[in-house]
């Protein structure tokens, strides 16, 4: 199934993050939930990009970065916002976040989707145990709350592609 030109499936499906900020330090905070329909409703372009797990080396190395170092000028292309979700938990999504230098400030947020539930049914789950799912390494643009593009990755583990942001740019 296509999803291009899509709505974006919010149907009872949130997500979990923790606000980082630059003076948090090494604060603990407790995980908040959003809604998908009411964060796609403020935000109108957004870029979503899954990852199989926080800190996996391909993401950490060669995917994640160049959306953080590109930050600025995907805003000026119009991207309110850059999505990372993988289905850890979202204690594992802040310390990630932190390690590669992104915040709240940032307008890049790394979210779980608990027990993998959005991810599925956008069909980029990645079974790896019977009833185990993880994310595929994946990238969707989504304008007004509409799916404009969106890929998952083929390729060896090690390569990213049509996940990267060399690729997404040609998209928005």
């Amino acid at each position: 199934m296509s999803l291009i030109n899509q709505k974006v499936p919010t149907e009872n499906f949130q997500f979990q993050y923790i606000t980082i900020s630059p003076s948090d330090g090494d604060a603990c905070k407790l995980p908040q939930s959003e809604s998908w329909s009411k964060f796609l409703s403020e935000n109108k372009k957004v870029i979503l990009t899954g990852a199989p797990a926080a800190f996996s080396p391909t993401c950490s190395i060669n995917h994640i970065p160049e959306y953080i170092k590109s930050i600025k000028d995907l805003q000026a292309k119009g991207v309110d916002q850059v999505v990372v979700i993988t289905v850890d938990n979202p204690f594992a999504n802040a310390a990630w976040a932190k390690s590669m230098g992104a915040n709240d400030t940032t307008h890049i947020k790394f979210v779980s989707d608990a027990g993998g539930h959005f991810v599925k049914k956008l069909g980029f789950d990645l079974p790896v145990a019977e009833g185990v799912s993880w994310s595929t390494r994946w990238a969707a643009v989504v304008k007004d709350g509409v799916i404009t593009y969106a890929d998952k990755e083929t390729k060896p583990a090690e390569e990213v592609t049509v996940s990267g942001l060399a690729n997404i740019e040609k998209h928005l």
